[in-house]
């Protein structure tokens, strides 16, 4: 199912998601998510642009920050970040009883409904320069021009604008910096109190 997707990243950073790894989740984490894990695994892809994580990373932020959680979503389980700190978040819907992907945008403050297939997320969305631009504001000149300016973010870092556009920034390149992410996503959820859906 990710063929394409692992033909286009064969020099990534990407290790295998363990027996342990995959129990863990097994009661939790839908077919789609298992395997994506069992197929692809967990590392840093398209050229540092995004990691597949363990939801654990990012389960605390995701239960805090998204708004009326408990009324919306049966279960939320974070897979996959950005190198500019936003999260691909795989939910279950209760009021509409569907799985699908949502894209925490954490420079804007708020998230959006992506796919409710997985393998169109990792063949058609972050695979295209238009979509990746028009979906999830990422423009691919403009990261690149950030590594070689900045190098890649460490696992446990990504760009931010300092100051963060939710604290008045500015919306330039020159502003972005290396930051850690977790200290970094978590300040400007509590400047903005939660994400609302787009």
């Amino acid at each position: 199912m990710y063929e394409e997707f692992l033909n286009q990243n064969i020099n990534c950073a990407r290790q295998v998601a363990d027996d342990a790894f995959l129990v863990k989740y097994a009661s939790k984490a839908p077919k789609e998510l298992i395997t994506l894990w069992q197929e692809v695994g967990l590392g840093i892809f398209s050229n540092g642009l995004f990691r597949i994580v363990p939801p654990d990373d990012y389960q605390d932020f995701v239960d805090t920050y998204i708004e009326d959680k408990e009324k919306y979503f049966e279960y939320l389980l974070p897979f996959m970040t950005t190198a500019f700190g936003d999260i691909f978040v795989w939910v279950k819907d209760i009021c509409q009883n569907q799985e699908y992907v949502i894209f925490i945008n954490v420079r804007s403050g708020d998230w959006d409904i992506v796919t409710s297939r997985m393998d169109l997320l990792f063949s058609l969305y972050i695979a295209s320069e238009g979509c990746l631009k028009r979906k999830f504001e990422i423009n691919i000149s403009d990261f690149s021009k950030l590594v070689e300016r900045l190098g890649l973010p460490a696992e446990d870092e990504c760009y931010g604008y300092v100051p963060a556009l939710a604290l008045g920034g500015s919306k330039s390149l020159d502003n972005i910096q290396v930051v850690k992410m977790l200290p970094y996503i978590d300040m400007i959820a509590q400047m903005i109190g939660a994400f609302d859906m787009k």
